[in-house]
C-alpha cells in the first residue's frame, strides 16, 4: 500500500497492513535534526514513516516562520505576490489579517491584535479569492501527492482568529458580556473561511485540518453550552463544504475537549487531532469514542518526549497502539509538534517504537 492508500483505508475502516504514523515538528527543530542526521526532508519522511504531506495558503507563511532563510523566502514571496504587507521591523511579520507575528524558533507567537474596536465595517477584511494563494506548493504537490496523504492546514479557523484580531482578554470578556458582537465578528471570519475551504477543495486535497484550541489542561476555555451556540454551527458550515466534496475532515484542538467530542462526531468529524494524554485519558477516550472516529496523537510531548528516556518512550508507543489503536482507527503520533527541547535520542526511540509496535 502507498501511504495515501493506507491512510484512506484506515479512515474508512478497511483492512490495512499496519497503522499509519506521523511525526510533526516546529520548523527549527526539524531543521536542526536534518542537519544532525545528515538527511534531506524526503529521506527523513521515509525513515520516520510519515504519511502526510501538508499544504497551507501562502498567506500563512508567517504563522509557520522560525526566522530561517527558507522560511523568509516564503514571507518574501507572499509580500511579492501582494498577499501580505511587509512589516517595517524585520523581527516581525504581518499576516493577511494584519496580525503581527514574531519570527520565533520556539514556535508561533503573535504580538499585536489589529481590531482595536467593534467597528467591523471599517476593518479591511482579506479576500479568500486572491490569486497565487497556493502557487508555492504546486511543484511539491505534483511530486508527493501520489504517495502521501495530502492534508490542507485550515488553522486559526474561528475562535483563534477572533482573539488574534480582537485580543484574547477582550474576546473572552465579550463572550460573557456581549456575545452578539462575538457572533457578528465570527460571521465575518466565517465568510472568509468558507472561501478558503472552497480553495482547498479546488486543490483536490485528501483531507483538511481545521484548528481552534478550545481546551485548557483540565477543562474547556468556555462553557460547552456557549461553544454550542457560538462555534458549533459556524464550524459545521465550514465542514459542510468539505463533506460535500468528499474530503476527510480533521480537527485540531489542544487541551481537554472531551465534553464536545460527541458534538464533533455528530457533525461528521473523521479525525480527532491531537490526543494529549495529560489532558484526556486515552483509556477513557478509547472506551467512549473508539471506532467512531480516528484518534491522532497520544504520545506525550509535555513531559515524556523532552524529559523521558528511550525505554519509557517505547512503552508509551506500545500503550497508545494497544489502546487508541484497538479499533485500528489510529495515527501513531506525538500529542503535539516535537519542540526544540526534545533530544535526538528520544526522537530515534519514537521512530523505533513506531516500527516495532505498529500492527
Amino acid at each position: 500500500m502507498t501511504k495515501k492508500e493506507r491512510m484512506k483505508a484506515m479512515i474508512e475502516g478497511e483492512s490495512i497492513n499496519y497503522l499509519p504514523s506521523q511525526l510533526d515538528f516546529v520548523p527549527h527543530r526539524l531543521d536542526m535534526l536534518l542537519g544532525e542526521m545528515n538527511m534531506d526532508l524526503e529521506g527523513f519522511n521515509d525513515w520516520a514513516c510519515n504519511h502526510l504531506f501538508y499544504i497551507y495558503p501562502l498567506t500563512e507563511s508567517c504563522y509557520y516562520s522560525s526566522g530561517s532563510k527558507e522560511d523568509q523566502k516564503l514571507i518574501d514571496l507572499a509580500v511579492e505576490k501582494g498577499l501580505i504587507e511587509k512589516h517595517p521591523d524585520e523581527r516581525f511579520i504581518y499576516d493577511n489579517f494584519h496580525v503581527t507575528w514574531l519570527k520565533n524558533t520556539n514556535g508561533i507567537r503573535n504580538v499585536e491584535n489589529p481590531l482595536k474596536n467593534k467597528n467591523l465595517d471599517a476593518f479591511p477584511w482579506p479576500d479568500p479569492n486572491v490569486p497565487c494563494l497556493f502557487d508555492h506548493v504546486l511543484g511539491d504537490l505534483n511530486q508527493y501527492s501520489s504517495e502521501y496523504y495530502v492534508v490542507g492546514l485550515h488553522h486559526l479557523t474561528l475562535f483563534e482568529r477572533s482573539w488574534l484580531l480582537f485580543g484574547y482578554q477582550n474576546l473572552m470578556i465579550a463572550l460573557a458580556m456581549d456575545v452578539e458582537f462575538v457572533e457578528q465578528l465570527m460571521d465575518r471570519i466565517l465568510e472568509f473561511q468558507i472561501g478558503i475551504a472552497h480553495r482547498f477543495v479546488e486543490m483536490d486535497v485528501d483531507a483538511v485540518r481545521t484548528g481552534d484550541d478550545y481546551g485548557m489542561q483540565q477543562a474547556m476555555q468556555m462553557n460547552p453550552k456557549l461553544w454550542r451556540r457560538v462555534f458549533k454551527p459556524r464550524l459545521a458550515k465550514i465542514w459542510e463544504v468539505y463533506h460535500k466534496a468528499g474530503i476527510t475532515v480533521m480537527h485540531h484542538s489542544c487541551g481537554n475537549i472531551e465534553e464536545i467530542i460527541p458534538d464533533f462526531i455528530e457533525m461528521g468529524l473523521d479525525v480527532l487531532h491531537p490526543v494529549q494524554p495529560l489532558t484526556m485519558s486515552i483509556e477513557k477516550l478509547a472506551k467512549k469514542f473508539g471506532g467512531k472516529l480516528v484518534f491522532f496523537g497520544g504520545i506525550d510531548t509535555q513531559k515524556l518526549l523532552p524529559f523521558g528516556k528511550p525505554p519509557e518512550i517505547l512503552e508509551a508507543v506500545e500503550r497508545c497502539v494497544k489502546t487508541l489503536g484497538a479499533d485500528r482507527k489510529y495515527v501513531i503520533a506525538p500529542s503535539q509538534e516535537i519542540m526544540n527541547d526534545v533530544p535526538t535520542e528520544n526522537i530515534k526511540a519514537l521512530v523505533e517504537g513506531v516500527k516495532k509496535y505498529r500492527r
